[in-house]
């Protein structure tokens, strides 16, 4: 008896980019919040973003994705598809962000829930979750990290 059996091949694809004057290597929530703001203007969104910095061993940035666009006060997280990303870029850390439209900051007990829950399965796949960053408006964010909340 044959059957047939699809074979299939898993590739990250490159999209446009574009030149911008930041750190290469990310060592403070603030050089995070500039890379999140600067790229993808995580400041001024109406809607919830949840995104991610890759980065390797030395700490440089390889890579920003936009995992999810929620509506204005929630985005979906999933593990899977936050690590998914990590992985093809095979980085040995992330750093998280998503942003609050209304400009407040403040994590919620449901961010600080989900952030625990990444942090888990980071530690399962060898990728470390350097912080969370929690971005409002006009300049204003929150590291959890640095706030002690992961």
């Amino acid at each position: 008896m044959a059957i047939n059996i699809q074979k299939y091949s898993v590739r990250l694809v490159k999209e446009e980019g574009g030149r911008y004057e930041l750190k290469k290597t990310i060592k403070t929530p603030q050089n995070a919040y500039q890379i999140f703001v600067e790229v993808l203007e995580m400041d001024c969104r109406a809607q919830e973003i949840f995104s991610i910095l890759t980065l390797d061993i030395k700490s440089n940035l390889t890579g920003i994705f936009e995992v999810s666009v929620g509506g204005l006060h929630s985005s979906i997280v999933h593990p899977r598809n936050v690590f998914q990303r990590a992985i093809l870029q095979n980085a040995a850390a992330i750093v998280m962000a998503h942003n609050h439209p209304s400009g407040n900051p403040k994590p919620s007990n449901d961010d600080i829930k989900i952030t625990k829950k990444l942090i888990s399965a980071g530690e399962i796949l060898g990728i470390e979750i350097m912080d969370h960053l929690v971005i409002g408006d006009s300049n204003h964010f929150i590291s959890m990290k640095e706030k002690e909340l992961i």
